[in-house]
């Protein structure tokens, strides 16, 4: 995942799991830090596609994320749970999630509904895209997050 800013500034992230069912660990080197990068006052951390199966990744991050940003191929196959984990992530962690999919058809076989989504920290979808291409819109504001955070204090009671 490479994060480009207005000033050339690049971030990168390296996912963290490679998917063993795809035997990607044979073509990818895993990463071993997180990325969160604190764009016009919302901290945003970054993730790749099968880290999103992972939780404890993005609660080991809560408290310093007001977003989350996942890119991903998450085949049409399984789009069921690719639009359940971005819920749940954003539920649990009470912060925002940006699920950026792929679209169309690829090798062997799969197709990509794409299923792009924007998620507020209640869980609730903002905006979302499916089937081709598109440009999703949403105003992040962490002032949300910090009001659910304090409304409902579930982080504290994590152990």
């Amino acid at each position: 995942f490479v994060l480009v800013a207005p000033d050339g500034t690049e971030h990168r992230y390296r996912k963290i799991h490679p998917f063993s069912h795809a035997d990607e660990e044979r073509y990818v080197r895993a990463g071993a830090e997180f990325v969160t990068v604190d764009i016009d006052g919302l901290r945003c951390s970054l993730f790749v596609c099968y880290d999103l199966r992972f939780a404890d990744e993005f609660w080991a991050l809560a408290h310093e994320s007001d977003a989350y940003f996942v890119v991903a191929n998450w085949p049409a196959k399984r789009r069921l749970h690719w639009s359940t984990l971005l819920r749940a992530r954003a539920i649990e962690n009470q912060a925002y999630v940006v699920g950026v999919n792929r679209v169309g058809s690829g090798g062997g076989g799969l197709d990509y509904s794409g299923d792009s989504a924007i998620i507020d920290p209640l869980g609730e979808v903002l905006a979302t895209g499916s089937g081709g291409e598109t440009i999703l819109l949403a105003d992040l504001d962490p002032a949300h997050v910090a009001t659910t955070r304090d409304h409902f204090r579930f982080l504290q009671d994590r152990r």
